[in-house]
């Protein structure tokens, strides 16, 4: 481990109140079937709604990621067709789908592993998508992609380039009567988790608030079931940063001295209700609690109530804020996961993060299921850290590596391949 700078002038005030926690009940209607996305914070409730349906492409918004979502559980499909960029006109129907392959977002994280990034061949250079030129760095297109969007218009999709933060992204009708290039610059959404694009209007959407204002968003997206198949949910999607524990058991019981507080976005996810075939209706999971650790440091305990179902898209719930933190810093924290090196490995890989306090650092890895298969502790010094990992007893596949510091968490995809 390796210190690269002094430590600096650290003043923290911290107050913690565990008696005058009040249990606030609230809800979100998102409309009949789901229609809307409702932006939620738990210090102020609902800040905004946007149609679910306003986006059909998502471009995260991060100078170091190739990663570019699809809204799936709206009836977007995404398809890989060749690795022959040269082809791009000359595909003009969609008699070979059968054979393609379907591609699908990872809903345990925003930004790791995406469906445009599904075609990877597994290669440290290669992004799905596109293949990393490391003396450029610049992603260039490597294949092209059928997309259906949620109107039932079907479009043969390439990626052009990844260059300093901007996409060039290009789609053409399947008779070439339609071709557009854009160039998407993320940094343009600065705050927000994505910028999206809407192709059945051809729109850029800014459809977030600033990240600050709000911490899960009420939704419906895809996710797999069991391992064999994708299919849509309704529920609640953490925003990065945002660190919740699942505990299970009643509400009045429920403690959070212990857990693990976890950076995945969909911790709370759908699994708090199911469907009853005999009723008719929703039955919640009454014995089980969420603990949110806010990006602000306060920690809220929350539990649903109350599942309406498509009929008006109404979700009732209960948060009590338990600890209230204020910290006074007069330095900003710096806290960041670097690299994950060799990417792909056999099976030790190094992480490369720097910190501005000396402290203990959580490594989490989890598959892409959201199941946690290492966990380990490790001290850190003030800069740049290098730590080693094994992960020579797992299996091959994409694994996300998590590092935490207890107030901010960081995520990379890491490829083994043995």
């Amino acid at each position: 481990i390796k210190k690269m700078k002094p430590f600096f002038t650290l003043i923290f005030l911290a107050i913690i109140s565990l008696s005058f926690a009040q249990v606030v009940e609230d809800s979100v209607v998102m409309g009949p079937n789901y229609t809307n996305d409702v932006f939620y914070s738990l210090s102020n409730g609902e800040v905004s709604q946007y149609s679910g349906s306003s986006w059909t492409v998502a471009f995260y918004n991060s100078a170091m990621s190739a990663a570019i979502m699809i809204n799936e559980a709206r009836g977007v499909e995404l398809y890989k067709v060749t690795d022959d960029v040269s082809q791009f006109s000359s595909i003009v129907d969609t008699v070979g789908i059968g054979s393609w392959t379907n591609l699908h977002d990872v809903d345990s994280t925003w930004a790791a592993y995406s469906a445009f990034e599904g075609a990877s061949t597994g290669s440290q250079s290669n992004y799905g998508w596109g293949e990393y030129n490391f003396s450029t760095h610049i992603i260039s297109a490597s294949r092209i992609f059928m997309l259906k969007t949620i109107d039932n218009n079907y479009y043969k999709v390439m990626v052009v380039k990844k260059q300093t933060g901007a996409f060039t992204y290009r789609y053409a009708s399947l008779d070439n009567a339609f071709d557009t290039t854009i160039v998407v610059n993320v940094p343009d959404y600065l705050y927000h988790s994505y910028a999206y694009l809407n192709m059945d209007n051809h729109s850029l959407q800014s459809r977030e608030q600033n990240a600050d204002n709000w911490d899960f968003v009420f939704m419906k997206y895809h996710t797999i079931f069991q391992g064999v198949g994708y299919y849509p949910v309704t529920g609640a999607v953490s925003k990065e940063g945002l660190l919740v524990a699942e505990v299970q058991d009643l509400p009045a019981n429920a403690d959070y001295s212990g857990v693990s507080f976890k950076g995945l976005k969909n911790v709370i996810g759908s699994d708090w209700k199911s469907f009853n075939q005999a009723t008719n209706m929703y039955t919640l999971a009454d014995s089980l609690t969420f603990f949110v650790k806010t990006t602000s440091n306060e920690i809220y305990k929350l539990y649903f109530t109350a599942f309406e179902g498509g009929g008006t898209g109404k979700i009732k719930f209960n948060k009590e804020l338990i600890v209230s933190m204020v910290g006074i810093r007069d330095n900003k924290e710096s806290f960041d996961l670097h690299s994950v090196y060799p990417n792909p490995t056999k099976g030790n890989a190094y992480l490369v993060f720097s910190t501005e306090q000396s402290e203990k650092i959580e490594v989490t890895v989890f598959s892409l299921l959201g199941n946690r298969v290492f966990n380990a502790r490790t001290a850190s010094n003030i800069g740049l850290n290098t730590i080693q990992i094994d992960l020579g007893n797992l299996e091959s596949c994409v694994y996300l590596v998590q590092i935490s510091d207890g107030t901010k968490t960081t995520t990379q995809k890491l490829i083994l391949n043995k």
